[in-house]
């Protein structure tokens, strides 16, 4: 969904984005199908180039902005961050959903976190992925906001 909002908003080759996990489990696996029909539902076109992979701390250091999905990844990324050299630049890391139009600055972030499908059918897949979309104006804002105080 950024990589489209990126390419339509005209800003290739100065916002990049990236996916990785917090937990190494799903490591070298592909999107998920159902994740995939979801996205092309939404309109969005193949391929999707996607391989799970972990985050660690140097990769996490040089981005300016890191949007995880639930509470728990939000907690552990702050703590990566804490655990940065003095001096270092650290990324903003903000829930995706704070960037939804109408969402409340003071929500905590159990109650702005992703629902994940997982276990649920594809309709739960293609819920989340009209949930999600509401933000990305918001994150390509910020994006923006950030390329400025560059």
């Amino acid at each position: 969904m950024l990589r489209a909002a990126i390419l339509e908003n005209g800003l290739v080759g100065k916002v990049e984005v990236g996916s990785a996990g917090t937990s190494w489990e799903a490591e070298g696996m592909p999107m998920d199908e159902r994740t995939e029909l979801a996205l092309e539902r939404a309109g969005y076109s193949r391929p999707f180039e996607h391989s799970a992979r972990t985050i660690h701390l140097t990769e996490l250091l040089g981005w300016d902005l890191v949007l995880p999905m639930t509470a728990d990844h939000a907690q552990l990324l702050r703590r990566m961050v804490e655990q940065a050299p003095k001096d270092s630049a650290v990324p903003e890391v903000r829930m995706w959903r704070r960037f939804e139009p109408d969402a409340d600055p003071a929500a905590p972030p159990t109650q702005i976190a992703v629902e994940d499908p997982w276990y649920e059918g594809q309709g739960a897949f293609d819920r989340t992925i009209r949930e999600m979309r509401k933000s990305v104006p918001g994150i390509i804002a910020r994006a923006r906001e950030l390329l400025e105080e560059r």
